[in-house]
């Protein structure tokens, strides 16, 4: 894959500052539908402002992007510009509360963020429209005023030591420091940007320095008005939104800072060592071929864009590409292609490749047709046939910016905030996608000679240490200093280079340019004037057939989605259909990949999954979104496919082999989740009905065949309940009409009565606490994990409005209280986890301290906050909150694919309540703060006797390192997860500490231990799904 208007002018009468230069709407260039207006503004400090007023927008939004990032750490104080991102959250002299900013926003139907990278660091938030004004204010603290206080300092950076232990075994990250680490000696590229504990405070402190030092003196000499970026979106008009950004952020100092002070353009991080072939050791089981090109950076050369090229045709996955070839040899499953890995002052080019076990062995096979297509392909091509490709996409390109939809608010300023720090100011809408200038060939030829050569390459081969090539006898492993990544480096020599880039070496056959793009739309007109959507009508009312439409052509593009739902229970009716549905969905998927993959170069995307998080899902779900024009064909022949489809053929028997190889490494790589996923996934065992756990499918896997996969498609597309939701630029006439053509192919009847869903939820009986617990899957994971599920029984529009109240209220308290206050962990959240029309609440904390101790101090919180609740929220707040809440229910939709997916949610769900956001809305409005403290002190308080309550424990690393130092035992096995603590009702199994030093230790109740397949057994069930 390639990684790849109506002016506006001020109000009559009003008058902007002549000394400061705008540019409005007429200057900037923008999608041909975009409704909204924009104004360019540079403050007196130089401070460089985008505003977009957008008239029928619920939500605003601001981002600000410093040129500021990693690349400037002291290399005593690594990780020094991570940490100051996170400082300026924690109080200014206008707002010195810790907690303010994040609060504010959360109380707002929003929230805060930020992140930092190796040249730049970006702030971004999103509330509810009409707190844009109050928001600016405290945003613009972080830039005026920090304070940086010390105690907060000391804290926030156990934050940051959690953050750092979160990544330590994500190979990504490992691959990507390994990467930075073998940099040339001292140079910036060289640093830890993620920074820990030992980086912030023991080093410092060794050297007998202070950290509110370093952090008060980068921010002094690397934040600076003349190198923000500040994009701000806002229902106000450009001359309000204007005067606001004057008034908060002209007192933001200009230090008159060049962008990345200190850093030097020309300072060349890639020396011979950081070249060279490595053979790297992953933790997951990984098996990958990545070859990376530093060069320049191609920002200044965004005009003409060549590397795009490259990274198309590299990247490509249709007839003739190196995928395709890799595909039918057996040895690759994906290929990416691109600069990835991208800043001011350098590039680098790379090609990722994943490798299968048998494609591993042939890896310099695989180096060779690398350089083969690069080399016959791209530098000795005709000019024509490359100038061919090169309009498809600047016409493509062009295509995709003129219909872009609207995007979320805060994504949308945060990229308009980075475009502005790489593009001119009036380009900043469009910079990085159009094609300005013809492309220089000759240029482009250099960059091939210079920058693809092997003597500019650097390979790594990822794999498990038993199944990489024998080291040679000068080369060793070694460990990356702050991941402990193994690796082996070698110097790429001469008698390598002429194996793998030899220019005599005859083509492949088979490798060729991408041909011209089938699904390129032709026809962008609309099927009505630009107006209010239909209502939504069901279009095909069958045994076999439920279609809803909805023509919706009030975003002004020519676009739709389509969702279309195959219900069959029969593939959940044992762990082997399950399997066989996955394997059949796995291999649709590479079947139809080069097909999919020209749709979606052409902007027509096709997605299939067995999945939903967000509805009812027994069967295979498919969704098609973007442009409408050739979308019908697409449809079209994707079903065809699906009820054609021979699994048994010598083609698709090689395809079968590759993706069960596949699956099986996905199956096995899970236990490598994060600990709170495996929390919740223990969660999901005990509640859900059908529900099949990973090694359950695994046993199956190893001995499914394609017979038996085929056998059982005929199964399941004998029976099948089609329902569809159609969106945007067609009329009901036209849906109906391609809707029925493509169904039409696959012919079922209708679903029994034993294939209709049936979807359950394990009761939990009122004041009953269950407790699974396990240790860490990943034995080298350091941290632990609780998730906590409160059941609240069935569900229905109040149940669910009150649980979404609570959330906004609880969680960004708990966030402050646990992770922040009592820095228990990187990750604490409480969230709504209703399924299955069964109402819960989840609160999920992860941290290197046990569980048990956490969810102590997760009881501790909910008791202080359900206190809170009652006489601390005042009904001022709690008004805002609802507000806000409502605000953001009623937020409209922002294209065709959003619109579509919600309402595809009533359509699974049988419930078909369209205007649910209405209604609760309505609910909301005539909630009272009695009505959410009862809810609270019903289902969730410490004290209640209703509370129903299961708690999912996984013991990490560090916590069992702790406790055989200190001679205690865990009592844990492997055998463990498989089994429930039942606690009796309303017991206390994790007390709340006594405020007496001298108090005895409370009596902890006995609990009675099942198996969880006899508690799924035996347990009352919900049946609330329709």
């Amino acid at each position: 894959q390639a990684q790849h208007a109506s002016a506006h002018f001020p109000k009559r009468g009003s008058k902007l500052p002549e000394e400061v230069h705008c540019i409005m709407s007429s200057d900037i260039r923008k999608p041909d539908a975009d409704t909204r207006s924009y104004r360019l503004v540079e403050l007196d400090n130089k401070l460089d402002i985008i505003l977009i007023s957008d008239p029928e927008t619920n939500i605003a939004a601001a981002a600000l992007a410093v040129a500021a990032g990693q690349l400037q750490d002291p290399p005593e104080v690594q990780g020094l510009a991570h940490f100051c991102e996170h400082m300026l959250f924690l109080g200014n002299e206008k707002y010195p509360g810790e907690s303010d900013f994040d609060s504010f926003c959360a109380s707002s139907a929003g929230y805060s963020n930020a992140w930092t990278s190796m040249d730049r660091t970006v702030y971004h938030f999103m509330l509810a429209h009409d707190k844009l004004h109050d928001s600016l204010d405290r945003f613009s603290g972080f830039f005026s005023c920090p304070l940086f206080q010390e105690d907060l300092t000391e804290r926030e950076l156990m934050a940051i030591d959690s953050e750092n232990n979160k990544n330590l075994q994500e190979d990504a990250r490992r691959e990507f420091q390994l990467m930075r680490s073998t940099a040339r000696e001292n140079h910036p590229l060289q640093r830890f940007g993620t920074g820990s504990y030992k980086t912030l405070f023991e080093d410092p402190q060794a050297a007998g320095t202070n950290i509110r030092e370093h952090l008060m003196h980068f921010y002094k000499n690397a934040y600076s008005a003349n190198i923000m970026k500040l994009a701000v979106l806002g229902r106000e008009d450009l001359d309000t939104l204007e005067k606001w950004c004057r008034e908060f952020f002209s007192s933001v100092p200009n230090n008159n800072l060049e962008p990345l002070a200190g850093v030097k353009p020309d300072d060349n991080p890639f020396h011979d060592g950081w070249k060279g072939f490595f053979r790297v050791i992953p933790v997951k089981e990984r098996r990958k071929l990545v070859m990376y090109w530093p060069m320049e950076s191609t920002y200044p050369n965004y005009r003409q864009k060549p590397t795009r090229l490259l990274s198309h045709c590299i990247g490509h996955e249709g007839a003739g590409s190196i995928l395709s070839l890799l595909k039918r040899k057996g040895w690759a499953t994906d290929l990416s292609a691109g600069t990835g890995t991208q800043s001011t002052y350098f590039a680098l080019f790379e090609i990722s490749i994943t490798l299968t076990e048998e494609g591993l062995p042939n890896y310099e096979e695989v180096i060779r047709m690398v350089y083969q297509y690069v080399q016959h392909c791209l530098r000795a091509a005709d000019n024509a046939e490359r100038i061919r490709i090169r309009a498809e996409c600047e016409q493509l390109a062009l295509l995709s910016f003129r219909f872009r939809s609207k995007t979320r608010e805060d994504n949308y300023t945060e990229s308009l905030a980075c475009n502005l720090t790489r593009y001119p100011r009036e380009e900043a809408l469009c910079g990085p996608d159009l094609f300005f200038e013809p492309l220089d060939w000759d240029r482009l030829d250099a960059i091939i000679d210079e920058s693809f050569s092997t003597s500019n390459l650097r390979v790594h081969l990822i794999a498990p240490e038993a199944e990489q090539p024998k080291l040679p006898s000068t080369a060793e492993w070694k460990e990356e200093r702050w991941y402990g990544t193994k690796h082996c480096w070698e110097p790429i020599n001469a008698e390598m280079a002429g194996r793998w880039a030899d220019k005599a070496t005859p083509l492949q056959a088979g490798l060729h340019l991408p041909l011209a793009n089938p699904y390129t739309p032709e026809d962008s007109s609309l099927c009505a004037a630009v107006g209010p959507a239909s209502d939504i009508v069901k279009v095909i009312d069958s045994d076999t057939i439920q279609c809803w439409h909805c023509m919706d052509v009030s975003f002004g593009i020519p676009k739709a989605a389509v969702h279309m739902q195959l219900t069959n229970f029969v593939c959940e009716r044992s762990a082997r259909w399950a399997v066989c549905l996955r394997m059949m969905l796995e291999v649709i998927q590479e079947v139809t990949n080069e097909e999919a993959y020209d749709a979606e170069e052409a902007g027509l995307v096709f997605d299939i999954s067995n999945t939903s998080g967000s509805s009812p899902c027994n069967g295979l779900r498919l969704t098609f979104k973007g442009y409408n024009d050739k979308m019908p064909k697409l449809v079209k022949n994707i079903l065809e496919l699906i009820a054609k489809l021979d699994f048994t053929t010598p083609e698709n028997q090689a395809v079968f082999d590759l993706v069960k190889e596949k699956t099986m490494t996905d199956y096995r790589n899970r236990r490598f989740q994060q600990p709170y996923q495996h929390a919740m996934n223990a969660a999901s065992f005990v509640f859900e009905h059908p529900f099949w756990e990973r090694e359950e499918r695994m046993a199956e896997l190893e001995t499914v065949t394609s017979q038996e996969v085929l056998d059982f498609k005929r199964l399941y597309l004998s029976e099948l309940l089609v329902e569809v939701m159609v969106v945007g630029n067609f009329t009901a006439e036209q849906t109906a009409a391609f809707i029925s053509q493509a169904v039409a192919s696959v012919a079922p009847k209708p679903l029994s009565p034993e294939n209709k869903p049936q979807l359950k939820i394990s009761k939990v009986d009122a004041g009953v606490t269950l407790l699974q617990e396990q240790l860490g899957p990943d034995p080298d994971a350091l941290d632990s994990a609780i998730s906590v599920q409160f059941q609240l029984g069935e569900s229905d529009l109040r149940q669910a409005v009150l649980l979404e109240l609570l959330c906004q209220v609880m969680d960004k308290e708990m966030y402050g209280q646990l992770r922040t206050q009592e820095q228990l962990g990187y990750i604490v959240a409480a969230v709504s986890n209703t399924k299955w029309q069964v109402g819960a609440l989840r609160c999920i904390v992860q941290s290197v301290h046990p569980p048990q101790y956490l969810e102590t101090r997760l009881e501790v919180f909910l008791a202080a906050f359900g206190k809170k609740l009652e006489s601390e929220l005042t009904e001022e707040e709690f008004a805002e909150h609802i507000d806000s809440l409502v605000t953001k229910k009623l937020e409209k939709d922002r294209n065709a694919t959003k619109k579509c997916e919600r309402l595809m949610i009533e359509v699974c769900s049988h419930e078909y309540m369209f205007d649910r956001r209405e209604k609760g809305a309505e609910l909301l409005r005539g909630c009272k703060k009695e009505d959410l403290s009862a809810f609270f002190n019903t289902h969730i308080a410490v004290a209640s006797p209703h509370r129903a309550r299961v708690s999912c424990h996984v013991l990490g690393r560090q916590a069992v390192d702790t406790m055989t130092a200190a001679g205690e035992a865990h009592g844990l096995t492997e055998d463990s997860k498989a089994s429930l603590l039942t606690f009796p009702a309303n017991s206390t199994p994790f007390p709340i500490p006594s405020d007496s030093p001298d108090a005895p230790p409370p009596a902890l109740p006995t609990p009675t231990k099942v198996s969880i397949k006899d508690f799924r057994a035996s347990a009352p069930l919900y049946s609330a799904q329709k």
